[in-house]
């Protein structure tokens, strides 16, 4: 990558990676073309591979970015002491809520790249990728869902869970919604599945 993309003005650089997240996300690395780039920026194609080199150049950048964005987007939001697996997902979904004020497709994105197939960016992003799983799983592996004490029912919850939000964060997105309106019906769900689990009580 050429180090002075970052001499760009800000607002351009985020444009164009706004439009790298949101065409590999839309596209995943094999079907998506800086030709959509083009398009969804306003920024010439000479301009991308000056700056980047390739498609593979830009994707190994835009997925360091964005783990790097993400992770310190939940450093200052996820409370490492708390313990209770709902409150916790409240505060995951604000914090992807939070990323996509400024980079609407980074969930999504980061969602598609963990199905990534394609070998050469997956190998290249492997570091960043070993990262971000890691930190995603610790969050969430020692809380508790209290009052279920049923390990394949707590577990069927989790992975409700994460379908929930995904799901919505992928159709609100489409919509192109607010990222507070995004965050008020991911906290409608998650307080209404604590709600159902503690009736099981």
């Amino acid at each position: 990558m050429n180090e002075k993309f970052f001499d760009l003005a800000r607002e351009k650089q985020d444009r164009m990676i706004n439009g790298a997240i949101e065409v590999f996300a839309k596209n995943g690395y094999r079907h998506a073309s800086t030709d959509d780039m083009v398009k969804t920026v306003g920024v010439s194609k000479g301009l991308w591979f000056h700056y980047f080199g390739s498609k593979e150049g830009i994707y190994v950048f835009v997925y360091d970015y964005c783990v790097k964005y993400m992770l310190l987007e939940l450093s200052t939001i996820v409370n490492e002491n708390e313990k209770d697996y709902f409150e916790l997902m409240r505060q995951v979904a604000l914090t992807k809520t939070k990323v996509g004020k400024n980079y609407p497709y980074l969930t999504i994105f980061l969602e598609e790249a963990a199905r990534e197939t394609e070998q050469a960016p997956v190998a290249k992003t492997a570091e960043a990728r070993r990262i971000y799983e890691e930190r995603i799983s610790g969050i969430l592996k020692s809380a508790e869902i209290e009052n279920v004490s049923d390990k394949a029912r707590r577990e069927r919850i989790r992975r409700m869970m994460d379908y929930c939000v995904s799901s919505i964060i992928r159709e609100k997105t489409a919509q192109s919604a607010d990222s507070e309106a995004i965050f008020r019906e991911l906290r409608a769900y998650i307080d209404l599945v604590r709600d159902m689990t503690l009736s099981l009580s």
